[in-house]
């Protein structure tokens, strides 16, 4: 589908935009109560497709969807108008075909409506109407419980489109163009005309209404649902402030103070967010920190009501304070875990559950952090950029002129969205920030109403998916995430927060062996059976080491379709001596081995999970790995859904601890599991899924904001092998694009095996001094240094570059790449350097002399560069003079 130019959401109330509709009148009504007959007066014959049959409904009988079968309704939407509703009682199966719709009548072209399932996203369905020439206008997807019923509306307005679930308006979007009807009649299990589209799931009480029905009262919705529901739309509304606290705890790193405290009634309650170096407090105003209101036992709906229990405080590199809080009946423990580790960054929030009952207990959503804050005038979220760059990468949202009731919302998911990363910013003089360690996931604000300062609701972690079974004496542990302050711009906040994710959320080997990252050339347009062969053959693999070895490379990564079959065993043909044997060449000549792999077992299984461990534990074992690189060419390597994040980052953390030397190498879609869980647990990440020097730098850009640059994977080539940087300016030029963070080559070897153009010598000993470089005088940077986005986004028109210092050592380096011919020369203007101090500038190809400069002149006048030509680059080393 193509989006259609949207306008932004005022609130997601009923009635979005519109005056008050018409009264409703209804079309079509089906019960199906043994049979398809309605109950509308001169509805249409409804028609079956495939084996339709009946099954215990929402009341009496259902219609159960098998996902082959689905019935036209004969309601053509033509004789609807341009407003009308579309509802049903519904109960997903846990799993879906790819776009399965629940209703609809779309074809291709921009013309009908659905309830659709976006893409592979299990249950994650949003609405859509068609605006014709191929022009679409959708609602944000919500979540739909899987084996629970809920009631769900589609309502086309005169203005737009609304989705409803329980009564509640969850989704919204106000289009520009009227529906354009589809010729097809609407159809229930089906709104396409693909049948591989099917809904698997039980449907019940379907209607059809013309006009805009805003009450579905009708529909016997259980208040209680609708309750639960409304509770995952953030209200514009401020919170009751909390009654006084009996007890309060303080802990704090040296960025970030926050106070805890528990009511008489035992609500807990955060009163204080204070960066120290600043001293504002975020939170003007305590409001209840909420924890589950309830769960279920045997099916039935238990309302908890929790007591605190006690705390305890440990002090070991930092403060962890565990509160403890139980409910009787059913007997339930959660322990809220806030830590906050000494030095710079955040403080870490865990939140875990434990069944003490002697009954099993469903565990319902719950967010991580519910906060009512005050005094940012800018929301900051950043793109994962997965598969290709994203157009914009680093959205700013200005809040100051926003009414109460503004939502924004960002998501993360492993089919690639956001980083589950945002930033408040007050006026680029301080801020706050929250991140959750989760795979899927999401933040949301709401502006709400205040006096004086921007107030907002920041709530993170629900997607309303989570729904685990805990049977007696275990303990699910929540999303982890964590809350910080800083004082300084966005680059400030990025620093703090950096330090903090090498020392306490990478994998040790990152953090403690100084030569992470590794200089890796991935073999694919090398080895491959022809350019751009999706089959790497040892014949050529072999010279690849003999070349690469002497230019200092230290990691090699074979990789997709090495093996035959479902099991990583070798191609018997094209690598006949075995990948063991690669594996210790590689190793004689100073390599490290890297050996992709992929498979499509469902990570919420247990079976699921063992099955494609032991696959990753053959490639250390047998094949002589030193490094599993994932992706998704045969299937999701972590489905969307909060059991399946689960259950993969128990399967690696499984693989870490028994699998000697285990390292995971995250490619999965191309960057598109960008997010803090899986970067605890990945050595680096596939940066995006695109290799031109352009795409490195801009998802480099986007992602440094959030992510420490050891850990960003530069991967520079192309997809059919044959991309080569010409001479000694275009390899260094793609070298240094890709060296920002960790580097990788993707790209023929340079004998040129694979149908390329043989490197000359000079180019050899080019890229030879640009890796020597790289280890000696970049990784140590990169490691330590403080970040600095110096020059805009790049977009491969204008000048962009980025600035490393560090102020323990006194030494920095700048990257500057000039893409176009235009223009010759810039003001290039430092960061974070000591104003009173000299500074010498050495340039690395000798573009400009060797100078000194004090601190405060280049980062107020700056250093003036020329460059002349395109696709030309410098790299500025920037040291304390004697």
């Amino acid at each position: 589908m193509v989006l259609i130019t949207l306008l932004a959401i005022a609130a997601l109330v009923p009635g979005l935009g519109a005056a008050e509709p018409p009264p409703a009148s209804i079309v079509l009504a089906l019960d199906f109560e043994g049979s398809l007959a309605g109950s509308a007066p001169g509805q249409p014959a409804v028609v079956p497709h495939g084996a339709v049959r009946y099954a215990p409904g929402r009341r009496g009988q259902g219609l159960a969807l098998d996902g082959q079968c689905w019935i036209d309704t004969g309601v053509l939407q033509a004789e609807l108008g341009d407003a009308f509703t579309i509802e049903c009682w519904v109960k997903p199966d846990r799993q879906q075909h790819t776009h399965a719709d629940i209703f609809g009548n779309h074809v291709g072209d921009g013309r009908g409506v659905v309830l659709q399932q976006e893409g592979g996203r299990t249950n994650h369905f949003y609405a859509a109407y068609g605006a014709g020439e191929g022009q679409w206008v959708l609602t944000d997807p919500v979540d739909l419980a899987a084996e629970r019923w809920q009631h769900v509306a589609l309502v086309k307005t005169a203005t737009g489109i609304q989705l409803f679930v329980n009564h509640v308006c969850l989704a919204a979007r106000e289009g520009v163009a009227p529906a354009v009807p589809s010729p097809l009649p609407l159809a229930i299990g089906l709104g396409y005309t693909d049948p591989a589209r099917c809904f698997r799931g039980c449907v019940d009480d379907v209607r059809i209404w013309k006009g805009a029905q805003m009450d579905f009262t009708h529909a016997g919705i259980d208040p209680a649902l609708t309750r639960d529901t409304r509770a995952q739309v953030l209200d514009a509304a401020p919170r009751p402030a909390a009654g006084p606290l009996v007890e309060t705890f303080t802990l704090a790193t040296d960025d970030t103070r926050l106070t805890l405290g528990v009511t008489a009634g035992s609500d807990l309650v955060l009163s204080e967010l204070v960066c120290p170096a600043q001293g504002w407090n975020w939170i003007k105003r305590s409001v209840a920190f909420p924890l589950p209101r309830h769960v279920e036992v045997a099916g039935q709906r238990s309302e908890v009501a929790w007591r605190f229990d006690g705390a305890d405080v440990q002090e070991q590199d930092g403060v962890e304070l565990r509160l403890r809080f139980a409910c009787e009946r059913p007997q339930l423990a959660l322990d809220s875990v806030w830590y906050a580790a000494a030095g710079p960054g955040p403080v870490r929030h865990t939140l875990s559950i434990t069944n003490r009952s002697p009954t099993s207990v469903t565990v319902l959503e719950q967010p991580t952090f519910d906060l009512d804050v005050a005094g940012a005038d800018t929301w900051w979220s950043f793109h994962s950029d997965g598969i290709t760059p994203d157009a914009v990468g680093v959205y700013r949202q200005p809040l100051g002129d926003v009414p109460a009731g503004r939502h924004f919302t960002v998501r993360t998911a492993p089919s690639g969205e956001f980083i589950p990363y945002v930033v408040l910013d007050a006026a680029g003089a301080h801020g706050m920030y929250v991140g959750l360690e989760w795979s899927v996931c999401r933040l949301e604000l709401v502006t709400l109403d205040a006096d004086s300062t921007i107030a907002v609701r920041l709530r993170a972690g629900n997607v309303a998916d989570l729904r685990e079974e805990l049977p007696p004496g275990e303990t699910l542990s929540l999303r982890p995430g964590f809350l910080g302050t800083y004082r300084g711009d966005l680059d400030a906040a990025a620093n703090r927060l950096r330090r903090w994710l090498l020392q306490h959320c990478a994998p040790a080997v990152v953090r403690d062996d100084p030569t992470y990252p590794k200089v890796q050339w991935n073999a694919f347009g090398a080895t491959g059976k022809s350019p751009g062969s999706w089959d790497p053959v040892a014949a050529k693999y072999y010279p690849l080491i003999d070349d690469i070895a002497p230019l200092g490379f230290e990691e090699v990564m074979i990789d997709v379709a090495w093996w035959e079959g479902s099991e990583p065993d070798p191609d018997p043909i094209d690598w006949a001596s075995g990948m063991k044997r690669a594996a210790d060449y590689a190793h004689a000549h100073g390599l490290r081995f890297g050996l992709y792999w992929t498979d499509d077992q469902d990570m919420a299984s247990p079976d699921g999970r063992q099955r494609r461990a032991a696959r990753i534990g053959r490639l250390f074992a047998e094949h002589g790995a030193d490094l599993w690189r994932s992706d998704c060419t045969r299937g999701e390597v972590i489905e969307p859904s909060f059991a399946a994040t689960r259950g993969f980052y128990a399967m690696v953390d499984a693989l870490a601890h028994t699998t000697a030397g285990f390292e995971w190498e995250n490619c999965c879609g191309g960057g598109r599991i960008k997010d803090y869980g899986a970067m605890r647990r990945a050595v680096k990440i596939f940066n995006s899924d695109t290799y031109s020097a352009l795409h490195v730098r801009q998802a480099f850009y986007d992602s440094s904001y959030a992510f420490h640059p050891a850990q960003l994977e530069g991967h520079l080539g192309s997809t059919d092998g044959r991309y080569r940087p010409q001479g000694v300016t275009g390899l260094k030029y793609a070298f240094r694009s890709m060296s920002m963070g960790a580097p990788e080559w993707f790209l023929d070897a340079p004998n040129g095996g694979n149908a390329s153009q043989p490197w000359t010598a000079a180019e050899r000993a080019a890229v030879r001094q640009c890796v020597a470089t790289y280890k000696q005088r970049i990784r140590p940077l990169i490691r330590t240094a403080d970040l600095y986005h110096i020059l805009p986004r790049p977009d491969g028109r204008q000048w962009d570059g980025m600035q490393y210092y560090d102020p323990q050592t006194g030494r920095g380096a700048v990257f500057l790449f000039k893409p176009s011919r235009e223009p010759d020369a810039q003001i290039i203007r430092l960061k974070g350097l000591d104003p009173a101090r000299t500074y010498r500038l050495e340039f690395d190809d000798g573009t400009h002399p060797s100078h000194t400069q004090s601190g405060a002149d280049l980062m107020n006048a700056g250093v003036p560069v020329s460059l002349p030509g395109a696709e030309v680059s410098e790299l500025i080393f920037v040291e304390l003079a004697p």
